[in-house]
């Protein structure tokens, strides 16, 4: 904690910490009522997670399905979200969560200018068997996003190289999906990337980004790491010590503190402790190291976790060379459910569905008693001949060569065993038995085929099984994983329906407050949705601006 300053260097209502899409969403809607906003980021660029991912955002019943027709209920939501939560988390959390997030909607697309759409024909993740879940539109996403009007801030905004730029939803399930790279429109393509048309997460936040800093000039301060609230003497937050160029920067806020600033990706020590790995990788530029679970506590703010088995982790792996802001870029795989693609783990044994990683990470998080240890943590994703004829792997296209060293290649299955150490009986008998079912399209294992969402993802419609296509031509292939993060944590700071943070003795810090990943996942409970991270980030930002405006 840091002690009030004899002089503040900048002064404001309410001080955002970060800039991705709980702190745009907080200083825009405080800012329309009156109070005076800043934003401080750490990083050289504005946009957060949300401008690296999918830019999706989980709205059941929301506006833009029903104008496409698409009948749906909050009630039927409800029962979704709670099935998800399987009875973690808490329920005044979700409801509010839920009763609030089309209020929030309507007002960043009516009064911020962001142009919503939905994304027909995206399911939910278990559509059809869960209570509640629903087979199109619950996703908004954004239409594509002009760049060239952030003016200053067009090369300071974040980009992805882990999402296909320029391409919208529909789009890309048009042209086949993942799977079906060939069959793009990449013409189309270089001319939105050239002309600066953002989609997906560099397009939803572009339009935050634009509303905020372009439309508002709400002043935003990057690389200005902030170091630790700053308290009066009766506890409550009124400012914070940030670094800027080397210096203390103090900034008072005179109403509220938000805290904004994600996950603990790159805090390796905390993420392995918190999420019970031995290994732990991100795939985001390295600002994530778990500030807030350091400035709160230091204040007496309590940390709060859901389980950590079923949130949004994949396995992933680098591509010798690809880097991103200057280290080297994790990318998630999704190659294990497309056909012609297997996971074994360390005995060679399939042991998990590899199309749905809402299935695999916890099977690759099993613990054996008896010989006290985590047999699937280290997946293996194994392919052939015909896979590489047909599909990507991460940034190279069908056929193209491989950087040398990178993948395991052998010409028959015993010698594959040999070179990554497995036991070759075990790994033939595997791809043995996978071949026979996929060639019926059958999965009797692991039921891979059997949910929508990563059928529309990753299938070959060309395949009766779109997931499923048997390991029968050499050469055969090797790749091994890590775990990688996507910015979704466990453990976050406690916080009340007001979205103030939490005291370990139980009230409310005055003026603190926590949003987007920074907030444990109370409203979300034990599961996690495609496009909730980013609701939950609109909705409770929403909530907090609106909170701290109407303090005098």
């Amino acid at each position: 904690m840091a002690r009030i300053p004899r002089r503040w260097d900048l002064e404001a209502d309410l001080v955002a910490v970060g800039s991705g899409l709980g702190a745009l969403c907080a200083a825009i809607v405080a800012h329309d009522q009156g109070a005076r906003c800043v934003v401080l980021e750490k990083a050289p660029k504005l946009g957060g997670v949300c401008a690296f991912g999918g830019g999706e955002v989980f709205v059941p019943d929301n506006h833009k399905m029903r104008e496409a027709g698409i009948e749906d209920s909050l009630e039927a939501g409800r029962a979704y979200a709670e099935f998800l939560a399987a009875g973690f988390g808490s329920d005044a959390h979700r409801n509010k969560w839920l009763d609030t997030m089309h209020e929030a909607i309507s007002f960043y697309g009516e009064q911020a200018g962001v142009a919503w759409k939905a994304c027909i024909g995206l399911p939910d993740y278990y559509y059809p068997k869960a209570p509640g879940a629903h087979e199109s539109g619950r996703y908004l996403s954004v239409q594509l996003f002009d760049g060239k009007t952030l003016g200053e801030w067009q090369q300071r905004t974040w980009l992805t190289p882990i999402v296909p730029m320029g391409a919208l939803h529909e789009e890309m399930y048009a042209w086949g999906g993942l799977a079906k790279v060939t069959t793009w429109d990449y013409e189309l393509l270089g001319q939105r990337v050239a002309a600066d048309q953002r989609s997906f997460g560099p397009g939803l936040m572009g339009f935050f980004v634009k509303a905020a800093m372009v439309d508002r000039k709400i002043p935003a301060h990057t690389e200005t790491p902030v170091r630790a609230l700053v308290c009066d003497d009766d506890g409550a937050v009124v400012g914070v010590r940030a670094e800027k160029d080397g210096n203390n920067f103090f900034v008072r806020a005179r109403r509220g503190v938000v805290l904004a600033i994600g996950g603990y990706d790159h805090n390796e020590k905390l993420a392995k402790m918190y999420e019970d790995m031995r290994e732990w990788h991100g795939v985001f530029p390295d600002y994530l190291h778990g500030d807030h679970l350091v400035m709160g506590p230091e204040i007496g703010a309590r940390i709060a976790e859901v389980p950590c088995t079923n949130l949004a982790l994949y396995f992933g792996y680098q591509i010798p060379g690809e880097e991103v802001d200057g280290r080297p870029l994790w990318r998630s795989s999704w190659e294990g459910g497309v056909p012609h693609a297997i996971w074994v783990n360390a005995q060679g044994e399939r042991f998990c569905d590899e199309s749905f990683y809402k299935d695999f990470q916890p099977r690759a998080r099993a613990w054996d008693g008896n010989a006290q240890r985590q047999p699937n943590i280290e997946p293996i994703l194994i392919f052939d001949g015909n896979y590489r004829e047909r599909y990507p792997l991460g940034s190279f296209m069908p056929g193209a060569p491989l950087p040398e060293g990178m993948v395991t290649v052998a010409d028959t299955i015993e010698e594959l065993a040999a070179q990554i150490g497995v036991p070759g009986e075990n790994l033939k008998r595997s791809i043995e038995r996978f071949n026979h079912f996929a060639e019926k399209g059958e999965d009797p294992d692991f039921g891979r085929g059997q949910w929508p969402w990563a059928i529309r993802l990753v299938g070959d419609m060309d395949y009766p099984n779109p997931l499923l296509g048997p390991l029968n031509k050499a050469p055969y292939h090797a790749l091994r994983l890590r775990p990688t993060a996507m910015g979704i944590s466990s453990h976050g700071l406690d916080w009340n329906l007001d979205a103030q943070v939490m005291h370990v003795r139980g009230d409310a810090i005055e003026g603190l407050y926590v949003v987007g990943n920074s907030a444990a996942l109370l409203d979300l409970g034990a599961g996690y949705q495609s496009g909730s991270s980013n609701s939950r980030a609109i909705t409770w930002g929403y909530v907090a601006g609106r909170h701290i405006a109407a303090k005098k």
